[in-house]
């Protein structure tokens, strides 16, 4: 045995821990998810998506066309009737806008199932609204620093998809839940309630005086919560067995169940389903973006609460002051290209506020550009369960805006610059910017990100991104596993979940 020097010794074991091992797969995964299990630390996010990702798009066979309502597409002509007649009546069907320019003055409800907006592409078809939501609704209001603003300056669209405020549930037909249940199962007992095999159905929980729902969400790490109200969670299951009492449901809670949290179970039933608006473009005007909280609700896009299983497809918004803003369960975004003129690009080089945003459940938005650069490029608020899957931008922000996000990913995104991969915003008493759960997996950057130990509760999962510093692994504890972005297998931990259950 060769005899090593002390110093020397000393500076291989700093080394040692200080460089990672860079091995290819996750300890909490795997190659093919062997080491995951229901109640593990990494969530379960394979449910995010149109119709729990099982199935295809539900298009109509009919069509209308917005042409056969008078929508001339010409760029100077007000088409805003026309789209309102072909919407009143396109239940059922699809409505086709063809190729050209249509000038909208207004803004678009959509409150019918089963329609389809469709353009010819997204570099034929182009929606011009000549007015912001601040000017057509107003809504002003102060921010939580007790700045004048206006409510759109942080939601709502030029198109509405369903209504806001209407809850996914029907609290009516709730049962209560009789015994408490721990994170990750799946079998509960129902004190009544009339519920059959295939039901779609909601868990809900309510927290209590001394708030301890959020403090569990949070993992004890909650931050100044005194803004977060009677919070409630819900998650959406389907019944798969029925025995008396008791039900046994598709997946794993996300949450423990307690007698203080009073848990119960109610009927699962969105107002709309199955819209999508696909193949067009939002184009805004130009002008310079007047900067956070000046936002006059030049949004392209809403799917409000009262609506599930719907989906945005192949669109482009140019100018905006946001992107799409989505407050549903079940929905896709695919192939959403985000970017502005550059005469509107503000001195600090933003050009809007939130690019994409989740307040939503079991949400996906994949294949997804943003080049340009928002307040927040991809925010989370108030989401449990979404992700954000194949993605680019040129120096993206994973914005957590507080209220309580529990369980999100960000997977296989290529972050750009990466200089501000987690800045974040979210008023100052609405708790940490994240709960427990949030994943990132395989985020590549142009240099190194350091974690901010402030952000949230150490029950976050880091693995493949290139960090400053790697801290010993605790699995109750930080986990930024030392595995190197892009060759980390699966690439896509989404793509890799999703496919390990439509497997069994």
């Amino acid at each position: 045995m060769i005899a090593i020097p002390s110093r020397i010794a000393a500076i291989f074991i700093l080394f040692s821990f200080s460089v990672p091992t860079y091995s290819q797969t996750s300890q909490l995964w795997g190659a093919a998810g062997e080491k995951w299990t229901p109640q593990s630390r990494l969530p379960d996010f394979s449910f995010a998506g149109y119709r729990r990702a099982e199935e295809p798009f539900r298009i109509p066979r009919e069509s209308i066309s917005v042409a056969s309502f008078g929508a001339k597409g010409d760029g100077k002509t007000d088409d805003t009737r026309a789209f309102k007649e072909a919407i009143a009546g396109g239940a059922g069907k699809v409505i086709l806008v063809p190729a050209g320019r249509y000038m909208l003055s207004d803004v678009l409800e959509i409150r019918a199932s089963n329609l389809v907006l469709r353009g010819a592409g997204q570099d034929k078809t182009v929606l011009l609204f000549t007015k912001g939501l601040e000017e057509l609704r107003p809504r002003p209001v102060k921010n939580d620093s007790g700045t004048p603003t206006s409510n759109w300056s942080w939601g709502g669209g030029l198109i509405m998809i369903g209504t806001q405020g209407n809850r996914r549930d029907a609290p009516g037909d709730s049962a209560p839940i009789n015994a408490a249940a721990a994170r990750g199962a799946n079998v509960i007992s129902v004190e009544g309630g009339r519920f059959k095999v295939g039901d779609e159905v909601v868990v809900s929980v309510q927290d209590d005086a001394e708030q301890s729902l959020l403090k569990y969400l949070y993992r004890g790490r909650e931050g100044n919560i005194t803004g977060l109200k009677d919070w409630r969670c819900r998650q959406i299951f389907r019944v798969r067995t029925v025995s008396g009492k008791t039900l046994t449901l598709d997946r794993g809670l996300r949450f423990e169940l307690r007698p203080e949290w009073r848990p119960a179970l109610s009927p699962f039933k969105p107002a709309v389903t199955d819209v999508g608006i696909e193949s067009l473009a939002f184009e805004f005007p130009a002008t310079r973006y007047a900067g956070h909280f000046k936002e006059v609700g030049f949004n392209p896009i809403a799917i409000n609460s009262s609506a599930a299983n719907c989906w945005l497809k192949d669109l482009r918004v140019w100018n905006g002051d946001n992107g799409p803003f989505v407050n549903g369960a079940f929905c896709t975004l695919e192939g959403i290209h985000l970017g502005a003129d550059p005469q509107r690009y503000a001195s600090n080089g933003v050009s809007g506020h939130h690019g994409i945003t989740f307040e939503a459940q079991d949400c996906l938005c994949t294949h997804f550009t943003v080049d340009t650069q928002f307040v927040h490029d991809l925010t989370v608020q108030s989401a449990m369960g979404c992700a954000f899957s194949s993605g680019r931008a040129l120096n993206l922000a994973m914005d957590h805006h507080c209220w309580a996000s529990y369980e999100n990913l960000f997977t296989d995104i290529d972050g750009g610059e990466g200089k501000r991969l987690w800045t974040s915003g979210g008023g100052g008493n609405r708790g940490s910017h994240t709960a427990a759960g949030a994943t990132y997996w395989n985020i590549r950057t142009k240099q190194p990100a350091a974690w901010s130990r402030n952000f949230g509760p150490d029950m976050v999962n880091l693995v493949g991104l290139s960090m400053r510093e790697y801290p010993p692994l605790e699995m109750t504890g930080r986990w930024i596993e030392p595995i190197a972005p892009g060759p980390v297998q699966p690439a896509n931990l989404y793509s890799a979940m999703l496919k390990k259950r439509l497997a069994k």
